[in-house]
């Protein structure tokens, strides 16, 4: 008989695409890395002029550290994921703001966004970014340069079937660029005997929609609405070895609430834009930078699509 030609292996499996991963393989690594979760110490660098920023190179990972976590995504048009964004497309303050109300694209960011998690729960996760599962402990091995620090903001969300949504950014500090008065604004805010009325007066966002219906840009605005969050919202802050957490409840305000509701509902159309800053309040505090940014895209909030929280006692409360 002729000889037969040599069978061919079957094609590989076609990765899904998801804006979550929780694989038990992701848990099971973060759980054997805990134990050694400080960042490596690094050389001593010098620092940088005011308004520069060590560039992070984010290493990509196969599945994020966290079965909680957002993946990046890869294009505006992404969805189900967060992008990072160039703090330039925000204007902040100037330096001669108190003397000429001017306003100019932010230097690069203060910091650069690292991990995202999005879960359900029944009720707020408080230090979130500090439980023992956290990207925090590992965002050192997904960037090329030292951290000083992880700043986390935490943005409670009610859920409409009682509970609440959690969307947590965890930004890494570069020690690099902990220069100029961006960086000491950022000491005083993470100091532990700062007062919570000082940081409330002082923690600012600026909001924008960058696709999405009309209303809702309207609402929300096209980021020439900067708003000092404590003013209107109840927010708790909360520090660890090496971590300090914001934790923002958007549903303490009634007109926060209503907003917040308009955006939940439309959710999976919208590409929503987020700045963070630390406001300065004085000319020896210019020029105002974004502490980090993001840009939530296209996520849509139905329970098949965000996991719910199971943190046990111990383990990730």
């Amino acid at each position: 008989p002729a000889p037969q030609p040599p069978r061919q292996p079957p094609p590989p499996a076609a990765e899904p695409v998801s804006g979550l991963s929780a694989t038990s393989t992701a848990a099971s690594s973060l759980a054997a890395s805990v134990a050694s979760a400080a960042p490596p110490t690094a050389a001593p660098q010098p620092p940088l002029a005011e308004g520069e920023v060590a560039a992070a190179a984010v290493a990509s990972e196969s599945s994020p550290a966290s079965p909680y976590e957002l993946r990046c995504g890869e294009g505006a048009g992404s969805s189900q994921c967060y992008l990072p964004l160039d703090a330039a497309s925000f204007s902040v303050r100037g330096r001669e703001y108190f003397a000429d109300g001017k306003k100019a694209p932010s230097a690069r960011g203060a910091s650069e966004l690292l991990a995202v998690e999005l879960f359900r729960s029944r009720a707020p996760v408080e230090a979130v970014g500090s439980r023992r599962s956290a990207p925090s402990h590992t965002l050192q091995q997904r960037t090329a340069s030292p951290l000083a620090s992880v700043f986390v903001v935490s943005l409670v969300i009610p859920a409409g079937s009682g509970g609440v949504l959690q969307l947590v950014l965890y930004f890494g500090v570069l020690a690099a660029a902990a220069s100029g008065p961006a960086h000491q604004l950022l000491r005083a805010f993470t100091a532990p005997d700062t007062s919570d009325a000082w940081r409330n007066g002082r923690f600012k966002i600026i909001p924008g929609v960058e696709a999405g219906p009309w209303i809702v840009r309207k609402a929300v605005g096209n980021k020439s609405t900067p708003a000092i969050l404590g003013k209107q919202l109840k927010q708790t802050f909360s520090s660890s070895p090496g971590v300090f957490e914001v934790a923002v409840d958007c549903n303490s305000s009634p007109a926060a609430g209503r907003i917040v509701s308009m955006v939940k509902s439309q959710a999976r159309h919208l590409a929503v834009d987020l700045a963070f800053l630390i406001e300065p309040q004085s000319a020896s505090e210019l020029a105002e930078r974004v502490l980090g940014c993001v840009r939530i895209s296209h996520v849509s909030l139905a329970n098949g699509l965000i996991p719910a929280y199971c943190g046990t006692e111990g383990e990730d409360e």
